[in-house]
């Protein structure tokens, strides 16, 4: 795929992974949930294929529910710190939104893009120039387009 090698992982070191591909994407979601799964203003998820990620030490532990729309959703974290490293869809769609700040190398999980702004806290300014959503976009080929260009991919 790529000579690209990708490592990150948990904040206590528990859990490590690597990625043989760099992420399709990289946004920032301000719904509700995320801001939840993060206790911030925001969650940086970056968009990569399942078959790109291998987890390479330790086990990662699940989280199971349902959205509004009826979907199923899981996260996976570390059992120990409790870090939240992705989250998956059932049925699979084959990618991960993985979480940017568990990246060793930070440049990668740099957003493009803004979705949920709908939901955002009112302090929250948006940057300059990033591509903005107000739930959830119905195509990401425009956050996927930006993110390669940006970044030197496409």
């Amino acid at each position: 795929m790529s000579d690209v090698k990708l490592e990150g992982g948990c904040q206590c070191g528990a859990v490590r992974y690597v990625l043989n591909a760099p992420p399709l994407m990289a946004y920032a979601c301000h719904c509700t949930e995320c801001r939840r799964i993060t206790t911030s203003a925001f969650s940086v998820s970056c968009g990569i294929l399942q078959d790109t990620m291998e987890i390479t030490k330790g086990e990662l532990a699940r989280h199971d529910w349902e959205v509004e729309s009826g979907a199923h959703r899981y996260g996976e974290f570390c059992g120990g710190c409790g870090v939240r490293i992705r989250h998956g869809d059932v049925p699979s769609r084959g990618v991960y939104s993985l979480r940017g700040g568990t990246l060793d190398d930070p440049h990668w999980a740099e957003p493009v893009a803004h979705i949920w702004v709908g939901s955002a806290l009112s302090w929250f300014k948006l940057p300059h120039g990033h591509l903005t959503f107000d739930g959830q976009p119905a195509d990401y080929t425009p956050i996927i387009e930006t993110y390669q260009k940006r970044h030197g991919l496409g």
